[in-house]
């Protein structure tokens, strides 16, 4: 029997249908997704890369997990160049695919 449980009033993350049951994103994509979008507003400045590896996200699963999020419009990554010639990539991380 499935039951439905009253969510917490703190500490939680609500998640879009759109991201729970996305059939071309691995569990790997929605876990990081997800842990992106229940993060407070000063911890998002930190790369995806240092955020998945909080997860257990590493190598190639994290490689993938990224490709996926970019390819449906969830990451978007924007490369510049700084002054002195160093570059910097940029990430946006979207609540829902345009």
């Amino acid at each position: 029997m499935l039951r439905h449980a009253i969510a917490p009033s703190a500490r939680y993350t609500k998640a879009s249908n759109d991201v729970v049951r996305h059939p071309r994103l691995n569990s790997d994509a929605k876990i990081l997704l997800l842990y992106v979008q229940g993060l407070p507003g000063d911890a998002t400045c930190k790369p995806l890369s240092e955020l998945a590896n909080k997860v257990g996200i590493k190598g190639r699963a994290y490689q993938k997990a990224k490709g996926q999020l970019i390819e449906h419009g969830y990451v978007h990554e924007r490369r510049s160049q700084a002054e002195g010639g160093r570059w910097l990539t940029d990430q946006l991380v979207a609540n829902t695919p345009p």
